[in-house]
């Protein structure tokens, strides 16, 4: 755990009392009176304590102890690795027993354990996520799947991201994130747009009432440097006004020759608390990315099969040297706004705008001559960019009916995304040796004088939605409800005309029910739905059809009391039509193709626990079984793609707590993932693949010292999506990090 996280819970308790938190002490002495008179075990788990001062707290009267350990919010700082609350699965801030359905939360301090430089990192160890589809390989965008569907626009603090193509899609820096939040299973009644495979919202830094200061800097492999700050506290002296900013910078270079990875991160945050009723944060960043294309679309053959030739290098690289750009940037501002009226009715605003500009240029595998060694290749230039404005209004009523207990959200969120692609195609391109590359410069290729493929992107969706989550003693149903209208265009700038649209509404709702035992268990069941408009451009420019889903799963929490652990067991199956997946048979226009249907079902246990004396762990296990239902193309039958059958992982962290190496601690962790399909004809089996990682650390005084390897055994793989769009997987990396605390 880190230390400042230590000191500021031992400021928290000294502040329980500031006016600034006096509405927060009222609201927990309404969970109390909720407590005492429902008996909920979910509750009453929250009297787990750290090491920190636990002398002193058990001289506090019990209802003040459960006041202050229920500081712990949807949106807070998380001490260790266990979070109790998350508003992603019901807008509301709630126990996450309580809500039925998976929920996992990967926490700053398990981010900062692991070293995860990216989004996809942090998710290596989540039940049902596959966190780097491509193997990690390529920095520009988060590739993942949740329960075997393919997702890679995240939610950013519960507002969309949703753009139409996906190199515009937000990458977060993991240094600027207090939790990523994982929800499994349809979350459209709240969100609108969504796979039904479930939802990954990251949730940004807020200003702290309790001064934080830190700096670090780190080295590594590949000549990695950089530098991080992150500082908030009070503006003024009666604490109605907080700031945070939190940098993060680096350069270095990366596994494939030639391409060198530099970043820029700022994050500033300011909030207003003029009462105890009412909270306005401003949330905003911007991003720098200045980098190149990595080796992910290598020929199958000479990676994951064999050739005469031997093994492509794993860092050789098969574009143009001169002709290899990746530059961009993002920009962000918006807003929370909180007003509670009363005990009963609370109203909410968020908003976002973001901007994001890319300049790129492109050399690309187009597949091997009959020789095996000479790759054609294509190429283009492109210039885009995503403006995406996002605002979502919240109603929360809390009332009673007789012996039911409510908390009734209503909202209406509205999403409008703008997108152009401007985009050149190389009218030649010359071929090269795929095992002894000699490169051409940039000379050699040919472009047009005006683009070939120029496209200007609408989508607007409007969404009303309500829901209850109703307490009846120890049993809590949630019921939700929602309408979607959304409409789609494109207007193709060379045509002169609009190529597409669409119109579609869509009504999605959600069912369950949640038992809790007063032993800390609590069996669960639900059923969802789910929707997303056809996004994205068609090869042929055919109009895409709305994709729907359904879920039904079960599964039983539990979170033993007087302990900080969480462990959760589920079973699903999970039905999606009018599937879209990237076109990687024509990667030059980020074009897409749509399928039939797609039946997951699975089972995933997981827990994840902070066991005192400095351990905490985090396991989990998933087996799914991935089949097309139905297809267009023939592959009906078929194993889906990337959906292996076994996923496991185990992560363990020990700090000693005494005698002369107090401080000092170990980290290490397994995964595995098992063989799966890389495309639906069921071509290109991916074998498994087995990843060590490891950390040591040591905290002295107001220092840490971290050092962190992944894939520490070097264990080289091979992701392929088809047999023109291979990569390797992240080889083995090492991290050290001198952080300084005040």
């Amino acid at each position: 755990m880190r230390p400042r996280s230590y000191k500021n819970v031992m400021a928290r308790g000294e502040r329980a009392h500031s006016p600034q938190i006096g509405h927060g002490l009222r609201k927990r002495n309404i969970a109390i009176a909720a407590l005492v008179l429902f008996g909920g075990a979910a509750h009453a788990q929250s009297a787990d304590t750290s090491n920190a001062g636990g002398a002193n707290q058990q001289q506090l009267n019990p209802v003040l102890v459960t006041g202050e350990r229920d500081k712990e919010t949807a949106t807070s700082p998380v001490e260790g690795y266990v979070a109790r609350r998350s508003g992603t699965g019901t807008k509301t801030d709630t126990p996450i027993i309580e809500t039925p359905q998976s929920i996992s939360v990967i926490t700053a301090d398990q981010i900062q354990a692991q070293a995860a430089q990216t989004v996809g990192e942090a998710l290596r160890y989540t039940p049902g996520v596959i966190g780097e589809q491509f193997g990690g390989l390529d920095s520009t965008v988060d590739y993942y799947t949740v329960r075997g569907f393919q997702q890679t626009m995240p939610f950013v603090d519960g507002l969309s991201t949703q753009t139409f193509f996906t190199v515009l899609s937000p990458t977060y820096d993991t240094y600027g994130l207090e939790r990523i939040d994982i929800l499994r299973g349809p979350a459209s009644v709240l969100y609108g747009q969504n796979i039904p495979g479930g939802m990954v919202n990251l949730v940004t830094k807020r200003p702290t009432a309790e001064p934080l200061h830190e700096a670090s800097i780190e080295v590594g492999s590949r000549g990695l440097v950089g530098g991080r700050v992150d500082v908030s506290g009070p503006v003024n002296k009666d604490g109605t006004l907080l700031y945070r900013f939190t940098a993060d910078s680096s350069s270095e270079s990366t596994q494939t020759a030639f391409v060198q990875d530099k970043h820029i991160y700022v994050a500033p945050a300011l909030t207003w608390k003029p009462n105890a009723d009412t909270t306005f944060t401003l949330l905003s960043h911007f991003s720098y990315r200045d980098t190149g294309r990595q080796n992910v679309d290598l020929p199958a053959v000479g990676t994951l099969f064999g050739s005469p030739f031997g093994r492509i290098g794993t860092g050789t690289f098969l574009g143009e040297p001169e002709f290899n750009e990746y530059r961009r940037t993002d920009e962000a501002i918006g807003y929370e706004f909180e007003h509670r009226f009363s005990d009963i009715l609370t109203v909410r605003q968020n908003l976002r705008y973001s901007h994001t500009h890319l300049n790129q240029q492109i050399v690309g595998d187009a597949g091997l001559e009959d020789d095996l060694q000479t790759l054609d290749r294509y190429a283009y230039a492109a210039r885009a960019s995503a403006n995406v404005f996002t605002v979502d209004n919240q109603a929360q009523l809390r009332f009673g009916t007789g012996p039911l207990e409510h908390t009734v959200l209503v909202g209406l969120d509205y999403t409008r995304s703008v997108d152009s692609w401007d985009e050149r195609d190389a009218l030649e391109v010359p071929s090269i040796n795929a095992y002894a590359p000699v490169y051409s410069g940039a000379s050699s290729i040919v472009l047009p004088d005006s683009p070939d493929f120029s496209v200007h992107d609408t989508l607007n969706q409007l969404g009303l939605y309500a829901q209850d989550q109703i307490r009846f003693g120890k049993l809590v149903a949630t019921l939700g409800v929602r309408q979607d209208w959304t409409s789609t265009k494109q207007y193709d700038n060379v045509a002169g005309m609009n190529s597409q649209s669409n119109d579609a509404n869509r009504f999605t709702y959600r069912t369950g029910l949640v038992y809790l035992f007063d032993s800390g268990f609590a069996p669960y069941v639900n059923y969802a739905t789910s929707f997303q408009p056809g996004l994205g451009t068609t090869f042929d420019g055919s109009s895409l059809k709305p994709t729907t889903g359904q879920s039904v799963e079960a599964g039983v929490k539990f979170q033993p009391k007087n302990q900080k652990s969480f462990a959760m067991l589920s079973v699903y199956n999970i039905k999606q039509k009018n599937v879209v997946e990237p076109d990687f048979d024509h990667p030059e226009g980020n074009f897409v193709v749509q399928t039939g249907a797609i039946r997951v079902r699975g089972v995933e246990l997981s827990g994840v626990a902070d066991l005192g004396s400095g351990l905490s762990l985090t396991a989990a296990y998933t087996y799914m079984d991935g089949k097309i239902t139905d297809s267009d193309q023939g592959y009906a039958g078929n194993r889906a793609a990337n959906v292996p059958h076994n996923m496991a992982s185990l992560w363990l962290d020990k700090t000693l707590q005494t005698g002369p190496l107090k401080g000092l601690g170990f980290g290490g962790g397994i995964r595995y993932i098992g063989s799966q399909y890389g495309d639906q004809a069921n071509t290109l089996k991916l074998s498994s693949t087995t990843l060590v990682d490891a950390a040591i650390h040591y905290d002295i005084a107001h220092w840490r010292f971290q050092l962190n390897a992944q894939n520490l055994f070097d264990r080289i793989y091979v992701n392929c999506q088809s047999e023109t769009y291979c990569s390797y997987g992240l080889r083995r990396s090492v991290v050290g990090r001198a952080t300084y605390q005040w």
